[in-house]
């Protein structure tokens, strides 16, 4: 049960790193518990740089139809943006979820 919940887990996980509901120092151990790796700062700018891409791409977006803006364009960019944010203060919730299932 438990390693076919890990060969499972680490896509999810790849993913949502991708995408940035999971901060990129949080790592995989061989027992299925995620652990933050707080050896180093590089994780610390990825998640910096990451934050300024999406930024970039969400003003890109606004002002790519800027004459013509949709209120639906708005609306689905805070849309976007709140699920960024609950799912950054969510993480330690995330990983305490992701502990007990497997124990």
């Amino acid at each position: 049960m438990t390693t076919i919940f890990l060969v499972t887990l680490k896509p999810i996980l790849i993913l949502s790193k991708c995408i940035g509901l999971i901060d990129i120092s949080y790592t995989v151990e061989p027992t299925g518990l995620l652990v933050r790796n707080m050896n180093s700062t590089f994780p610390t700018i990825l998640e910096i740089l990451r934050m300024i891409v999406l930024l970039i791409s969400t003003y890109l977006y606004l002002h790519m139809f800027y004459p013509m803006m949709n209120i639906i364009q708005v609306i689905d960019t805070i849309q976007f943006w709140i699920i960024i944010i609950a799912a950054r203060l969510s993480t330690i919730w995330t990983i305490r979820y992701v502990s007990i299932y497997l124990f």
